[in-house]
């Protein structure tokens, strides 16, 4: 998971509408009371159960569970804000992503805090979103790296006259040699390819055999 920053910040810009729903903890009695729409985030109707930390944290995601209860903890003993973005396992096996911001009250050092009010906001959706545009941005990445591999390939067969098959190997032979990514060599093939002079130099370098390493000197018996 993101940092809670980050996600809250990432889900509220994306332009995805999200339910909102208020809670309400007595610190002093571990009473929870909840809004109609944080029963249905997890997957109740409204007042079919009563929400305690126990039954908050079993519903939250194992890999989750540890960091809401410090988090829960902590504004609880110091005061402050209580912020987490966290996933959770609805009442019928569902993944959401929640995102909890409240305050603890009173404020202040020294006081001892007895409740913490706020909202939970169910950003699933809006993570969902993020995720698939940052699958998206990749695969976009990824084809343009493709693209310009291509493209290298079918400068170098047609300037050496080798087949676009045979291009390919001479391409990561050269980037082996020279201890450069196979994708900075191929734009610089094809950069070299729409000059109005290309240099015969990159090319020369690319069908360079690997130098053989010269062979020992015996040595003498004794």
């Amino acid at each position: 998971m993101a940092s809670n920053a980050k996600a809250i910040t990432g889900a509220l810009t994306s332009g995805v509408s999200f339910q909102t729903g208020e809670f309400r903890y007595d610190v002093t009695t571990d009473r929870w009371w909840w809004s109609d729409e944080v029963y249905r985030m997890h997957g109740f109707e409204p007042g079919e159960v009563v929400p305690t930390t126990a039954m908050i944290l079993a519903h939250k995601h194992p890999d989750d569970r540890e960091r809401y209860a410090g988090a829960l903890t902590s504004t609880s003993l110091l005061g402050g804000t209580f912020a987490s973005v966290h996933r959770i396992l609805d009442a019928q096996g569902t993944e959401r992503v929640l995102a909890t911001v409240g305050d603890a009250h009173p404020s202040g050092p020294g006081v001892r805090v007895t409740e913490i009010t706020g909202h939970f906001v169910d950003i699933t959706a809006a993570v969902r979103l993020l995720a698939a545009d940052e699958a998206t941005r990749q695969i976009r990445q990824a084809d343009e790296r493709r693209a310009v591999i291509d493209q290298a390939m079918g400068v170098t067969a047609a300037r050496t006259g080798v087949t676009v098959e045979e291009a390919f190997d001479l391409l990561r032979g050269a980037s082996m040699r020279s201890n450069v990514k196979l994708r900075t060599l191929a734009e610089r093939v094809v950069a070299n390819a729409h000059q109005a002079t290309p240099s015969t130099e990159l090319l020369t370098d690319l069908v360079r055999p690997v130098e053989e390493e010269p062979e020992a000197a015996p040595t003498a018996d004794r």
